[in-house]
């Protein structure tokens, strides 16, 4: 009788370091185009929005229509003409650029508020492809650690089917 020896399943470490080298050029590529993102945004023409409405959100944020603001440069309460606010911390989101204001005091409430700022104008091409491309790498991020997951768990059973298999005769017992 001729012994053959079984064949043990595919090795998947080419698959982990696959992945390991993927995420290292998805982080380098991402950090890149954000840098030229950022440093392009503040060479673009900037523009000026006075009295936009804002209605608070249940958080109590207030969030501006146009996104990638340079400064607020004034708040008012619509409820109560013309008073100036001044208790307000602005927030821009790194990623979208939404520009955020919440008060600090909590003093405005559930009130409307007109703000007037300033934004950078960015509808130029050339800030626009780093900014999708950007923001694509961002998202994959969501993506990486299920991708990770999924290729641990193959090495794992590719090393449980390996060692299981070693050995083994044709026709012998199991």
């Amino acid at each position: 009788m001729e012994k053959q020896i079984r064949k043990s399943a595919v090795d998947l470490t080419d698959l982990a370091v696959g992945i390991i080298v993927l995420g290292i050029v998805v982080a380098i590529g991402s950090t890149v185009l954000l840098g030229v993102r950022d440093a392009r945004l503040t060479s673009l023409t900037v523009v000026t929005t006075s009295n936009e409405s804002a209605t608070p959100t249940t958080t109590g944020e207030y969030h501006l229509t146009n996104t990638w603001g340079k400064a607020v440069t004034e708040v008012y309460n619509k409820t109560v003409c013309c008073t100036h606010v001044s208790d307000y911390t602005t927030t821009i989101d790194g990623v979208t650029g939404q520009m955020y204001i919440s008060n600090t005091t909590d003093t405005l409430g559930a009130q409307d508020l007109n703000i007037s700022y300033t934004w950078y104008n960015t509808s130029i091409v050339d800030w626009k492809v780093a900014n999708q491309a950007a923001t694509g790498l961002a998202e994959y991020g969501n993506w990486f650690k299920i991708i990770v997951i999924v290729g641990v768990a193959a090495v794992i059973l590719s090393l449980i089917f390996m060692a299981f298999g070693r050995g083994r005769e044709a026709g012998g017992s199991y």
